[in-house]
């Protein structure tokens, strides 16, 4: 199973090489925060599990 994570986390660098080789370093910026924030958009559309929930109570 480790072996498979490895895989998978090689594969999203290389691509997200490809995707940036080329951009200044004001680009590379810009495309991390885009793409932080469509993950947050998609992490704000799941309802939260209630492990989550008795965290954020508890502190």
């Amino acid at each position: 199973m480790a072996v498979w994570a490895i895989e998978i986390v090689r594969k999203i660098r290389d691509k997200h090489y490809e995707e940036t080789k080329n951009l200044s370093v004001e680009e590379q910026i810009k495309f991390v925060r885009d793409k932080a924030k469509k993950l947050q958009g998609t992490l704000i559309e799941r309802q939260p599990s209630p492990i989550n929930d008795r965290a954020r109570k508890s502190t």
